[in-house]
């Protein structure tokens, strides 16, 4: 950029700044003192002048504050000029936007299909994993018709009790697995291994030994199984869990083939 192209960028005083933005002019001043926006540049007479790189950097502040960090952490993601810090810190909250939507719209499938109901003979709940993955209408566009004929068949062969245990099982299986992940714990390591094997068994039970749907559980864990863990583990902090998980499930299976 030539020094007379420099000149013609428009530049915001603190006050018009705040106008187009919504801010308070004490607000900008505070994001000054603490070195979060500071304005490329001033005039002779000390009065604050804002760029469009100034502007970029706002919106950076304004949407990390909505996505619930306070100014401190915020300075500390902006701080890095790699920006490696923001990318990763973007990208963590993108993945849990994903899965709110996959929670909102496994509501919006269940609600509108209660609402379809309405009229029709009651039915009887059919237990938290059946509900998560059977009865989501997302887990569903992963089958076919017959198959998920048969997983109805299979729901009401389980009976009330063994749909308990299986919901009772696999919350503690992923729990365990979870922890082995944090820790880095080989995938042949003897508990690990069992741990697998259990949730394997929790699959069967529930897919009735089908391999392709099976395989289609596999593939909607990979793409919404946060959204699901977050429902099964309300209490587990998730965040930093990333797709790593699903790779290590998958090679505590192969490891023993």
């Amino acid at each position: 950029m030539t020094g007379t192209e420099h000149l013609k960028q428009p530049r915001w005083s603190v006050g018009a700044l705040a106008k187009v933005t919504g801010l308070t002019v004490r607000t900008l001043h505070h994001y000054d003192e603490l070195g979060l926006l500071r304005p490329s540049e001033r005039t002779h007479s000390g009065h604050r002048r804002y760029t469009e790189p100034d502007l970029r950097r706002l919106y950076q502040i304004r949407l990390l504050r909505r996505l619930g960090m306070s100014l401190e952490e915020i300075g500390e993601v902006l701080a890095d000029p790699s920006h490696g810090p923001l990318r990763e810190v973007l990208s963590g909250h993108l993945e849990q936007l994903d899965d709110q939507m996959w929670r909102l719209e496994a509501l919006r499938r269940q609600t509108r299909g209660l609402l379809d109901q309405l009229d029709g003979p009651p039915q009887q709940d059919s237990g938290s994993l059946l509900s998560l993955l059977g009865c989501t209408g997302i887990f569903d566009e992963y089958l076919s018709e017959e198959q998920r004929e048969f997983l109805d068949r299979q729901a009401e062969g389980l009976g009330e009790v063994g749909r308990k245990e299986l919901d009772a099982e696999w919350p503690q299986v992923l729990a365990g697995i979870i922890a082995h992940y944090r820790a880095d714990t080989p995938v042949d390591d003897r508990e690990v291994q069992e741990l697998g094997r259990r949730l394997a068994g929790v699959g069967r039970d529930f897919a009735g030994g089908d391999p392709a749907i099976l395989r289609s559980m596999s593939t909607f864990f990979r793409e919404h199984g946060h959204g699901v863990l977050r429902d099964v583990l309300p209490d587990q902090p998730l965040a930093d869990l990333g797709d790593g998980l699903w790779d290590y499930v998958s090679r505590v299976h192969s490891a023993a083939r």
